[in-house]
């Protein structure tokens, strides 16, 4: 039985036998003290294993690694958020993890956990879709740290970095206009099918990432090299290129850090990203800018949510339809998302798709009446006013909705796009005053 399992069944049984002795009026302090020093056991038992699997390390490298009881600590915590893919500490991911939580990587660690509030939620959903294992969002931040305009040497492009082979095997469009490398549902859904193969073909799910990184025929050629019988990462390593060797290393020390940030003062970085927003696909070209303007949020932003297109005019029809990432707000309507999508077609977009005259089609009559509807709907309403408030020092939402009557944390995070509820001191915040 696997140990955390035998473990979690031997406290359950304690627990068990407890309520069962006060159900009848039994004397449990028995039970209790057998549960207490059940636990104690194995908790010893455990941090004598994890010395014991140190020390090993320490003599495979010649005793060059000294390990401390911090290392014990970084190790058992390391089992502890091992899920489907096995995470294992040893002196390789020990440097890669000493570097992570240095005072020097602090900006980019820090940088990196405000983008995984955006990425790792669009990554979840669709690997739970796809079965595949949750904690391979990491390896994005190792391809690409997500970047999705990270380029390679070799041109591999995207949060996934996929080559331009690679990249049409799964039917991605590079044109002009669109890389679809760049787009994060495109490249998830593509990267969970490459793994999902790779984990078939090799029963090992470190062998599968390891795959992503250097090719299922370089795995098929080292395997071969290594004359081992099913082996796994750790033992297949040595025949794999140096890239790869350190590959499942830095994955696992960046899955640690990244799931331990607060013990090391992490914070995350506020970026543009971190606001509600809305997944659409568009069935006709539109004109980023203009939208941009309809829904009164930055061009800038709506680029950062659509990386993959590489003017502001997306070219859509019917027939080959493409995503639009827009931010909402609680004020956003259906309707003011439907007028911003179907305003008039400008000259620009006319002429990249040579369309016919849009006042002769029935949808954009349609469209007309329900701008005017919205526009009437919307004079009648009084405007809303704002003050602004400049974050201080310890500061939190709920103390500045404390501070402004009629304000509350939910308005203030929809209001200025806040998706966490980090503050930045000296942030200029928009805070609702009711209406004039």
């Amino acid at each position: 039985m696997n140990k955390k399992i035998s473990f979690l069944v031997t406290i359950g049984l304690c627990a068990f036998k407890i309520s069962d002795a006060q159900e009848q009026n039994l004397e449990p302090s028995i039970y209790a003290e057998t549960f207490q020093a059940t636990i104690i056991d194995q908790i010893e038992k455990d941090k004598e294993k994890t010395f014991s699997m140190l020390d090993s390390i320490k003599q495979v490298s010649g005793g060059s690694i000294v390990f401390s009881d911090e290392d014990v600590n970084i190790a058992q915590r390391i089992l502890r958020i091992q899920k489907t893919v096995p995470l294992e500490y040893n002196h390789r991911v020990k440097a890669y993890l000493d570097k992570y939580i240095s005072r020097n990587y602090k900006p980019y660690m820090e940088k990196l956990l405000g983008l995984s509030e955006y990425y790792f939620p669009i990554y979840n959903q669709i690997f739970a879709e796809q079965g595949i294992p949750e904690e391979v969002r990491y390896l994005s931040v190792i391809e690409s740290s997500l970047n999705p305009h990270t380029v390679s040497t070799s041109g591999a492009v995207g949060p996934w970095q996929f080559i331009y082979g690679t990249a049409k095997g799964y039917n991605m469009t590079m044109d002009s206009n669109f890389d679809e490398r760049k787009d994060v549902y495109s490249t998830t859904y593509a990267v969970s099918t490459y793994l999902k193969d790779a984990y078939d073909e090799f029963n090992d799910w470190l062998l599968a990432l390891a795959s992503y990184n250097c090719g299922r025929g370089c795995v098929r050629r080292a395997i071969i090299r290594s004359g081992l019988n099913s082996p796994n990462y750790w033992q297949l390593s040595p025949y794999l290129p140096k890239e790869t060797q350190n590959y499942i290393p830095k994955f696992i020390a960046m899955t640690y850090v990244l799931n331990h940030a607060e013990l090391y003062g992490l914070t995350p970085q506020v970026n543009d990203l971190q606001s509600e927003h809305k997944v659409l696909m568009l069935d006709k070209s539109v004109n980023l800018t203009k939208v941009a303007s309809a829904l009164t949020c930055s061009p800038d932003v709506l680029r950062q949510l659509n990386p993959g297109y590489k003017r502001d005019v997306v070219i859509a029809s019917p027939e080959k339809q493409r995503r639009l990432v827009i931010p909402v707000n609680a004020s956003m309507s259906d309707s003011l998302i439907y007028a911003a999508l179907n305003s008039p077609q400008d000259e620009v977009i006319q002429q990249a798709i040579a369309a016919v005259d849009v006042k002769e089609d029935k949808e954009y009559k349609e469209f007309t009446k329900k701008v005017a509807a919205v526009t009437k709907s919307t004079a009648k309403k009084k405007s809303p006013t704002f003050v602004t408030y400049v974050v201080r020092k310890g500061d939190t939402l709920s103390d500045i909705a404390n501070k402004h009557r009629g304000a509350t944390v939910t308005k203030i995070k929809s209001d200025n796009n806040i998706r966490g509820s980090h503050l930045k001191i000296g942030q200029k915040l928009k805070i609702y005053k009711g209406k004039s």
